[in-house]
């Protein structure tokens, strides 16, 4: 009995990575919007429990730094500034009532090179809306984001880095990919320079996503960032985008 239940869940799991990765690739067809290839779902079914993109899965020494963005308007340029002066490319989570209120910002965001992404439009928890209201979520947030741009979003960090079942279903339905992290600087507590440096660099790993805010009421991130930049370049690791990254999954 125990064997049949054992395999009933596990064929259970397995049938629901195969239907959300069909809705993935069914819904970026249908939006329009870039599939960047079967790795979207960069994460396995783990049991019954599926899986943001966390990290990639690749022997190769990159990661890639990503910032948050849902107010203020002095950190994003002091980050923008930094990236710039040290020659690096990141990619940057926008709220839409954020990116609506700075599309200049936003528009240099692209202009220096980096990759934009969704950081949502209400800053609430993914795990307490319905599966219409992630959705309804992420569709406005990206609306406002290609309407700056012009460009299809195909990132979302869900708010507070919550999420669910239901929330990875509900964006793979709109055709994006709901992205978290696995090295955390934990720069929104303002904890001190030191300690998000030393984060970033004894944590940091092959295809490890590094998240780092550049809101105004993280007031240490830039300050932080040029010891972080070197340091990683030290241990020999390239600083790409979440596209370049997940184009080396596996490798």
């Amino acid at each position: 009995m125990f064997v049949i239940i054992f395999r009933r869940r596990s064929l259970l799991a397995a049938a629901g990575f195969l239907v959300v990765l069909a809705l993935m690739l069914v819904a970026g067809r249908l939006t329009g919007l870039p599939v960047v290839s079967e790795h979207n779902l960069a994460q396995p079914v783990v049991g019954s429990k599926l899986l943001p993109l966390i990290q990639v899965d690749t022997s190769q020494r990159a990661l890639a730094l990503t910032f948050d963005i849902s107010w203020g308007e002095v950190m994003p340029t002091q980050v923008l500034d930094v990236l710039k002066q040290e020659k690096v490319t990141a990619t940057f989570f926008c709220s839409g009532p954020w990116a609506k209120k700075h599309p200049d910002i936003v528009q240099r965001i692209i202009a220096d090179g980096h990759q934009l992404a969704s950081h949502g439009q209400a800053h609430v928890n993914y795990s307490g809306l319905t599966k219409a209201g992630v959705q309804a979520n992420i569709a406005d947030s990206c609306a406002i984001l290609k309407e700056i741009t012009g460009r299809d979003i195909r990132y979302v960090r869900p708010p507070n880095g919550d999420y669910n079942d239901q929330a990875i279903t509900a964006a793979a339905e709109k055709g994006v990919v709901l992205v978290t992290w696995s090295v955390d600087s934990l720069d929104w507590k303002n904890p001190g320079v030191e300690t998000i440096q030393s984060r970033v660099l004894n944590k940091a790993h092959n295809g490890a996503i590094v998240l780092l805010h550049a809101s105004d009421t993280c007031k240490q991130t830039h300050l932080a960032l040029p010891t972080i930049i070197a340091g990683l370049r030290q241990k020999g690791f390239a600083l790409l985008t979440l596209d370049q990254l997940l184009a080396l999954k596996g490798k």
